[in-house]
């Protein structure tokens, strides 16, 4: 298994800015991907794009990495195509790419599922629909994309897709967008209590947003923003010894990251330090629908 690695995540770990959500990649896939700015016209909306590209003549899987955000998937080959909303993940999941095929993922940025899910991210937490229940013009938007000859071109009718939808009016809730990114700021390290503390609402408050427009609690993000910023480091530099990463990731020893791991990606940290990805054990996103 290795790591994609952005030219502004390596900007990221020398500023401690907020992070992007990590990409895993496959030796077996070609991938390409696009990062949106803040300032950018859907920058409230979306996080990133990636494309991935099976040349091979065997299926390959795709694993999505434990998070909260929601993604819209859009496979496509010559035979048949699909498109799902895949909610907030607690668990990695294997996405199964046939040969020939491309797979088009557009992530949303945590915190703004609701701009299509109104009746709350939480019912969609580990859970993958078919994107039509939530997208008006989904059908169209999945042929329009498969005729799209470039990464890029995709990316230019996702954008007329969107602002037919107006989504270039969608603001976030504010106090939300406050608390993950001081989450990620903080790798996921602080606590609840002084999180509700500092932006000034209480814990059961807090929690109950994160439920309704995230899908998983406060501390689940916390954990799974430790948890990725832990999984960056080894898989960049692949330690002999795993204890000083636990201990520089705020967990008290190598046992309690290994309970980290073992909850969201059903292994050790150890385990995911020199394995191929062909060689991760997860569930499919097919058996969640």
């Amino acid at each position: 298994m290795s790591l994609y690695i952005s030219s502004k995540q390596l900007l990221r770990d020398q500023e401690e800015t907020a992070p992007v959500p990590l990409l895993l990649s496959s030796p077996y896939l070609k991938m390409q991907h696009r990062l949106f700015p803040s300032e950018f016209e859907y920058g409230n909306l979306l996080q990133d794009l990636y494309e991935l590209v099976n040349p091979g003549g065997e299926e390959e899987p795709y694993f999505l990495l434990p998070g909260g955000c929601m993604t819209m998937v859009f496979q496509m080959n010559a035979r048949a195509s699909s498109c799902i909303l895949c909610g907030p993940l607690t668990m990695v999941r294997r996405l199964r790419i046939p040969p020939g095929s491309t797979v088009f993922c557009v992530r949303l940025k945590a915190g703004s599922g609701d701009w299509l899910a109104d009746t709350g991210a939480s019912l969609l937490t580990d859970r993958a629909v078919p994107l039509s229940q939530y997208l008006h013009g989904a059908d169209q938007l999945l042929t329009n994309l498969r005729r799209g000859e470039s990464f890029h071109e995709r990316g230019i009718l996702l954008c007329r897709a969107l602002a037919a939808q107006d989504a270039g009016t969608y603001r976030p809730m504010a106090l939300l967008q406050r608390c993950v990114n001081l989450v990620y700021e903080s790798r996921g390290l602080l606590r609840v209590s002084e999180l509700a503390s500092t932006v000034g609402c209480s814990e059961r408050y807090l929690n109950r947003i994160f439920q309704e427009r995230i899908g998983i609690s406060t501390k689940v993000f916390s954990e799974i923003t430790q948890l990725q910023h832990s999984l960056y480091s080894i898989l960049t530099t692949q330690p002999k010894s795993l204890l000083n990463t636990a201990v520089a990731y705020g967990y008290f020893d190598q046992t309690h990251m290994n309970r980290s791991y073992r909850k969201f990606m059903d292994c050790t940290a150890s385990d995911v330090r020199y394995a191929d990805s062909r060689g991760i054990h997860a569930d499919d996103i097919s058996a969640i629908l």
